[in-house]
C-alpha cells in the first residue's frame, strides 16, 4: 500500500480517536460520583504529570522505533481510560484512569502531527502541511463536537452509555491504523551501547533544536501559556456557566458550537497563512485573546458565552499555522521528539496551574478566580516579549 493513503486512513483514525463522550461531561460525572473541586483539580494534574513524566520518552518512540506503533498503543491506553471510568467510583481508580488518559496524549502527541508531514515530505507536499494539519484539526474537533452532543443524550439516559459507547469507537479507531503504511524519515545515527543510551542521544537531539532555533522561543511560549488557560477555561466553564444560570442544554450546545466553529477555524488557517505574516499573526492574535478574556470575565450574560467562543476559535486558528512553522525547523529523526518537549512543557504548565485554580474558586469564586489568572497570563506573556526585545536590543 502506497503512503500517499496515509493521510486518509489518519482522518478517520482521527475521526473515530477523537470520540469522547464524556468531554463535556466529565466534571459532572466525577461531581455525581462524590469528588470535590478540589479532588477534581488533583485528578487533572494527575493526568498532566503522567504526560510530563512519558511525554518526551513516548516522543522518542515515534522516533526511534516508528510512529504506527505510538499511534497504537496511545489507543489501547484510551480502551484502558474508557473501561476505568465505567467501573470506577472511587478516587483511587479514577487516579489510575487519568493516567491512563495522560499515557494515551503522550503516545499520540507529535506522532500524528510527524505521521501527515513525513508522508507529506516523502511526496514533496510539504507545502501542503498547514491545510492538511488544518483538515485533521478541523476533524478531530467535528468529531469531538460530535460527541459532546451525543454525550449528553447518552448521560440522560446513564453513564454506561457514555463510556460504553467509548470503548466501541476507539476499537474501531484501531483499523485505520492497522493499513497506513509508516513513511520514510531520516533515522538517528546508531551510537552503540544499552537502549538508554540511545535514548540520552535522542533526547539531546530534542533539546539542541530549541538551542540553535531562537526564532521559536517567543511563539512556543505564548502558545503554552494560551493553551493552558484555555484548558483550564474550558473545563472549569462547565461549572462556570451553570452557576451563571445557564441550563446543562445551553452549556452543551454552546460546547458544540465552540467545536463546530473551530473546524472552520481550522479549515481557514491555511489562507490566513498564505496572507498574513507569522509573527504579525502571532501578536494580533495574542492582544485579541488578551481582550476577549477580559470580556470573559466581566461581561454580562450572553456576552461571556460569545466572549468564551472567541477566545476558543483564537487557538483553534492558530494552532496548525503555529504547528506548520514549528516543523519548518525539524527533520524527521527528531520531529516527534521536539514536538513532545512543547507538549511536556505546556502540561507542566497545566499539571500546577489546573489544581491551584480549582483550590482558588473554591476559596474566591470564579470571577477572582478568571481574573487572577488573567493577571498572571499578561505578567508572563507580557513579561516573556518584554525580555525578548531587551535582549534584541542589547545584540
Amino acid at each position: 500500500m502506497k503512503t500517499k493513503n496515509n493521510i486518509y486512513l489518519l482522518y478517520f483514525y482521527l475521526f473515530f480517536a477523537q470520540l469522547f463522550f464524556d468531554r463535556a461531561l466529565w466534571v459532572i460525572y466525577l461531581g455525581d460520583k462524590g469528588m470535590t473541586f478540589g479532588e477534581i483539580g488533583v485528578l487533572e494534574a494527575l493526568l498532566h504529570l503522567a504526560i510530563v513524566l512519558f511525554e518526551v520518552p513516548t516522543g522518542m518512540i515515534a522516533d526511534l522505533y516508528g510512529r504506527k506503533i505510538s499511534l497504537i498503543i496511545g489507543n489501547l491506553f484510551s480502551l484502558l481510560y474508557a473501561l476505568l471510568m465505567l467501573v470506577s467510583g472511587t478516587f483511587t481508580v479514577f487516579t489510575l484512569a487519568f493516567l491512563s488518559m495522560g499515557l494515551m496524549v503522550t503516545f499520540h502527541s507529535g506522532a500524528e502531527q510527524s505521521f501527515a508531514y513525513d508522508t507529506l515530505k516523502n511526496a514533496k507536499r510539504e507545502g501542503e502541511y498547514t491545510r492538511i494539519i488544518g483538515s485533521m484539526t478541523a476533524i478531530s474537533l467535528l468529531s469531538l463536537s460530535l460527541a459532546k452532543f451525543l454525550g449528553g443524550f447518552m448521560a440522560e439516559i446513564s453513564w454506561e452509555w457514555v463510556y460504553g459507547s467509548t470503548i466501541v469507537t476507539h476499537v474501531l479507531a484501531v483499523f485505520p491504523l492497522l493499513f497506513m503504511k509508516e513513511p520514510e524519515r531520516e533515522k538517528t545515527e546508531d551510537i552503540g551501547g544499552r537502549w538508554y543510551n540511545q535514548w540520552v542521544h535522542q533526547f539531546k537531539l530534542g533539546v539542541r533544536v530549541w538551542k540553535n532555533n531562537r526564532v521559536i522561543h517567543r511563539p512556543v511560549v505564548l502558545f503554552i501559556l494560551a493553551s493552558a488557560v484555555m484548558v483550564i477555561i474550558v473545563f472549569y466553564g462547565q461549572e462556570y456557566f451553570i452557576q451563571l444560570g445557564f441550563s446543562s442544554v445551553v452549556v452543551g450546545a454552546i460546547f458544540t458550537i465552540e467545536g463546530l466553529l473551530g473546524v472552520v477555524m481550522a479549515k481557514i488557517a491555511y489562507k490566513v497563512e498564505e496572507r498574513f505574516k507569522f509573527f504579525n499573526i502571532l501578536h494580533y492574535g495574542l492582544g485579541l485573546f488578551l481582550l476577549f478574556f477580559i470580556l470573559f470575565i466581566f461581561a454580562s450574560d450572553w456576552a461571556i458565552l460569545l466572549s468564551f467562543l472567541f477566545l476558543a476559535q483564537l487557538l483553534s486558528l492558530f494552532e496548525p499555522i503555529f504547528s506548520s512553522f514549528v516543523q519548518g525547523f525539524l527533520e524527521s529523526n527528531v520531529r516527534s521528539t521536539f514536538l513532545s518537549l512543547i507538549g511536556l512543557m505546556e502540561s507542566f504548565v497545566i499539571m500546577i496551574s489546573f489544581p491551584l485554580f480549582g483550590y482558588a474558586i473554591e476559596r474566591s469564586g470564579f470571577t477572582d478566580g478568571f481574573a487572577g489568572l488573567l493577571l498572571i497570563f499578561f505578567v508572563l506573556a507580557g513579561g516573556y516579549l518584554a525580555a525578548g526585545r531587551l535582549r534584541m536590543r542589547k545584540r
